[in-house]
């Protein structure tokens, strides 16, 4: 009988390991066809992190991972934060960003890229600004929430590919872009160098617009209902939340709407920073900082972190992590952090010469 038992039990234990292996290669195989990008990148080396070692965690789009600079915000403040952001992040992304990322941290301040509830009713949703985020988030409800929530909804395809991965990036196998770190992104060890920062050594030379006003005008109805959908989640957590305009070549039309945005955060009882109103306390030089009309270069992130960390400490009660030896991994980053931004201080002193002699 015993011995019958045991020959029964050889079939299912193969199938057993059959599914485990099958799960495994097929995991791994969906990491490794991912394209290798800042976004990828930034949003699954997120998981990468310590548990509960982040006290500040920045979410948003390229407003976020160009302008906030962790590693400068620990060297200079002993903030410890993380750039969890992408490309064209989307608004109705934020409350399961937040979600997501209150899974391994329990961070005392989230700060909030608001330039999503002014520009979604001109830049409306599309397959590559849901993609920049969940092709970085692992498998989870949370993310078959969003999927299901908002993929037919909002930009009408199917569910199935953003599901599984593989089926929109299987291709990427026989190309140059292949995933390099598929295997520690897939295990979560994946460490992101940069803390969620990305250089990009460019320069424009711009023009500073005037967008002094108190005027306020209405955001599209759908971004409005998207921002108290998601002030009522954040009262739900623990976490204290700031609201935050980067700067860029803001228009007096944007501004309006930004006036009409503060008002709502404000009211829930959040802090609204917008930067475009501080030019001159940031000293932001529109001929050398930014790289386009709507984003800053190394020299302006250098900047802009500067002064939304001033305002952090003045307004919030985070704690220093220098002399913490839990943060010593935070120091053994500032070299290569530092070699950085000289390299790419360097290539952008180098082009802005070409401009000036043209």
């Amino acid at each position: 009988m015993k011995e019958k038992f045991k020959k029964s039990m050889i079939p299912i234990t193969k199938m057993i390991a059959f599914i485990i292996i099958f799960i495994f290669v097929f995991t791994y195989l969906t990491y490794l066809m991912k394209p290798d990008e800042v976004s990828l990148r930034n949003i699954n080396g997120y998981y990468g992190e310590k548990k509960n070692s982040l006290d500040m965690v920045y979410i948003g789009g390229s407003a976020c991972f160009v302008y906030w600079a962790p590693l400068q915000a620990f060297e200079d403040e002993g903030i410890a934060s993380y750039s969890y952001g992408a490309y064209v992040v989307q608004a109705e992304l934020y409350k399961y960003l937040i979600k997501e990322a209150l899974k391994t941290q329990d961070p005392e301040l989230i700060v909030i890229d608001a330039r999503a509830f002014q520009y979604r009713e001109n830049r409306l949703p599309e397959e590559v600004h849901y993609r920049n985020f969940l092709t970085g988030m692992s498998f989870s409800l949370n993310k078959l929430e969003f999927i299901n929530e908002n993929v037919e909804k909002n930009i009408g395809q199917e569910t199935l590919p953003y599901i599984f991965d593989i089926i929109k990036y299987h291709r990427s196998f026989f190309s140059d872009n292949i995933n390099p770190n598929a295997l520690s992104m897939m295990f979560h060890t994946y460490k992101n160098p940069l803390k969620g920062f990305y250089f990009v050594p460019e320069v424009a030379m711009l023009e500073e617009y005037d967008n002094k006003t108190d005027e306020e005008k209405k955001i599209a109805k759908e971004s409005e209902d998207i921002l108290l959908d998601l002030l009522d989640y954040i009262k739900t957590t623990d976490s204290d939340y700031l609201f935050v305009v980067s700067p860029y070549q803001e228009t007096k039309e944007q501004r309006m709407q930004f006036n009409y945005i503060e008002d709502i955060i404000t009211e829930a009882g959040y802090n609204f920073v917008d930067a475009n109103l501080y030019y001159d306390e940031m000293n932001l030089d529109f001929e050398g900082d930014l790289y386009n009309f709507n984003h800053v270069n190394i020299y302006g992130a250098e900047k802009y972190t500067s002064f939304i960390s001033d305002y952090i400490k003045e307004n919030y009660d985070l704690p220093d992590r220098r002399d913490d030896s839990n943060y010593k991994e935070w120091y053994d980053l500032l070299d290569n952090w530092h070699e950085q931004v000289d390299m790419t201080k360097k290539t952008i002193d180098d082009k802005k010469k070409e401009l000036l002699n043209e």
